[in-house]
């Protein structure tokens, strides 16, 4: 079985690109807000996931962290003033991630996740959101950085 262990998508960025192209004047789809949330929950998970792996230091079950993960990224979010729910999603499928998910390969990856393919995604999607939204006279993205 030869699957690659990266992979170039998280599934939650499929409501990502709702808000960036249904919502663009959103305040929780501007950069900042998109970027640095994907970021921050994901290390969120990644965090988590070092308290229930057994290759650390298994301190809470595996059912918890997945509880944990989106509560804790959406309170610490929340209170940076960066609320973004796709970033919450990317933090759930990365600590649910195992071999019976659909995404075996993310806790693999550990820190690379953060990079590869959170803010590489992050970064495409605002690339391409920058130059779709602006191409009509009538839209304009972004609002704010």
């Amino acid at each position: 079985n030869n699957q690659a262990s990266l992979f170039a998508m998280v599934s939650s960025f499929g409501s990502v690109a709702t808000m960036m192209f249904g919502a663009p004047t959103s305040p929780l789809v501007q950069p900042r807000n998109l970027v640095f949330a994907h970021v921050i929950a994901s290390t969120i998970a990644i965090l988590l996931d070092y308290l229930t792996n057994s290759d650390y230091a298994p301190i809470i079950p595996q059912w918890v962290a997945s509880a944990l993960a989106p509560a804790l990224s959406n309170a610490v979010l929340t209170r940076l003033g960066l609320i973004h729910p796709p970033a919450c999603a990317c933090a759930t499928i990365y600590i649910s991630s195992g071999p019976l998910s659909n995404t075996p390969h993310a806790r693999k990856l550990s820190w690379l996740f953060v990079v590869l393919p959170v803010f590489v995604d992050c970064l495409l999607i605002l690339c391409v959101g920058l130059v779709v939204n602006n191409l009509s006279r009538h839209r304009k993205y972004p609002l704010f950085w």
